[in-house]
């Protein structure tokens, strides 16, 4: 894990280099080890305590009681829910099997899958090598999901035939895609485009891998409920507003191309449609404060805080990223703006999912399609020439005030639109 971190960062230093030239190449370097000092500090700690943790995962004991697995994950929040909502209906599909989550940030997984059922911790992915063969089976689940063949337990598994129908299933996908699982994150536009040409999209391809039915896009996250009174929206109709991405993901450039910079004109134009909406910024260090929001809360908020908000929120507002997702999750409606990431993949059908009107569907092209625009504009024409009055036009039922027809059209149609994707957990 360690090695093939350590690989891509250099990759992306030369990609910088070969690009922008020495100095940026530099200073993305040092952005980046700044970034990942965290991490990698953590990385380091878990490994020393790889002993300990492999005397826990025995003491639990991962036989005879039930099926284990030891799960890998990559990504941010936008894929540990996705994977979660995996986790949870393989586990309705193999009653019994518990589970225990590595990744490199363990303390945001405990989070996300704390209410689904059969799991038990979250470790540091540093120390999944060191533990994987502990478990009956182990899986690694990023874009794609695959099982570690070699160690595999398959006698521990005789009980368990939903597991080994899934294993079946998963071997005979893995044929068909081997090379975008082998190139993973690389090759991942390619991935995409396969899984929509087969009928499927993020939300469900893992699914679609395994053979297992999908149980929807709600799926219970334990925020704090007292965030929006906390923060003096008690009584307020509000809605939370999002541009950032990843922080875990370095850009060379100032702005990540999939975010979008006309958020602050969106929200002008909303504020003199409904003046009785609070308009609140969430995000983290990779967010633009946005003047015309009512509260920023940029930095001052916990995950727990932020799941809070969203499921209070009347609607949310954002670039394609993981607060999609876990609104998706919480029933929570939003206006999505795409431009590199395609929404024919990433999108939800109870969102309004806006596509831009030149370019787009570029990631993973080349390895710099977050900082730079691969077809070598200035700026990325997909998300910069996307009019703020186009976005407020197609969001316009979304936002209409309460009792009127337009307001229950919308109702309606955020309804019929979970129901359509198999809404509810």
């Amino acid at each position: 894990m360690f090695l093939e971190r350590l690989s891509r960062f250099l990759s992306a230093v030369a990609d910088v280099v070969r690009d922008r030239g020495v100095l940026p190449g530099i200073g993305f370097a040092v952005r980046s080890l700044g970034r990942k000092a965290v991490l990698l500090a953590s990385a380091a700690f878990s490994l020393f305590g790889a002993r300990r943790a492999r005397r826990q995962v025995r003491e639990d004991g991962v036989l005879p009681v039930a099926p284990c697995i030891a799960l890998c994950l990559t990504g941010g929040i936008g894929d540990t829910v996705v994977i979660a909502r995996f986790m949870r209906d393989l586990v309705s599909a193999a009653p019994g099997t518990r589970f225990d989550v590595f990744m490199a940030r363990p303390d945001t997984a405990a989070f996300v899958f704390a209410r689904v059922p059969g799991f038990r911790r979250a470790y540091h992915d540093a120390l999944f090598e060191p533990l994987r063969r502990e478990y009956p089976l182990a899986l690694r689940a990023n874009q794609t999901v695959v099982a570690y063949l070699d160690s595999i337990r398959w006698k521990d598994l005789r009980e368990a035939p939903a597991l080994v129908a899934m294993l079946d299933r998963l071997r005979l996908a893995r044929g068909d895609i081997e090379d975008f699982i082998a190139r993973h994150p690389f090759r991942d536009n390619c991935l995409a485009r396969s899984a929509v040409f087969a009928g499927a999209s993020r939300r469900n391809f893992l699914h679609a891998m395994a053979g297992l039915k999908y149980g929807g896009d709600r799926m219970e996250i334990a925020g704090d409920r007292t965030a929006p009174a906390r923060f003096g929206l008690g009584a307020t109709a509000y809605v939370t507003v999002h541009n950032g991405y990843d922080p875990d993901f370095t850009i060379s450039g100032q702005r990540a191309t999939k975010c979008y910079p006309h958020f602050g004109r969106v929200v002008s134009l909303l504020r003199a449609q409904r003046p009785d909406l609070v308009f609140v910024q969430l995000g983290t260090s990779t967010s633009e404060p946005i003047a015309e929001c009512d509260l920023n809360l940029i930095g001052r908020t916990s995950l727990a805080e932020v799941v809070g908000l969203l499921g209070g929120a009347i609607a949310h507002i954002d670039n394609e990223g993981g607060l999609v997702h876990v609104a998706a999750c919480l029933g929570v409606p939003a206006v999505v703006l795409f431009g590199p990431t395609p929404s024919d993949y990433f999108g939800y059908p109870g969102n309004i999912n806006i596509d831009p009107a030149v370019c787009g569907d570029c990631w993973w092209l080349t390895r710099s399609w977050m900082s730079n625009c691969v077809k070598g504009y200035n700026v990325p024409r997909c998300l910069h020439e996307q009019k703020p009055e186009a976005v407020v036009a197609r969001s316009q039922h979304l936002f209409a005030p309460a009792g009127t027809a337009a307001e229950a059209g919308r109702v309606a149609a955020v309804a019929g639109d979970l129901e359509q994707a198999g809404g509810g957990s």
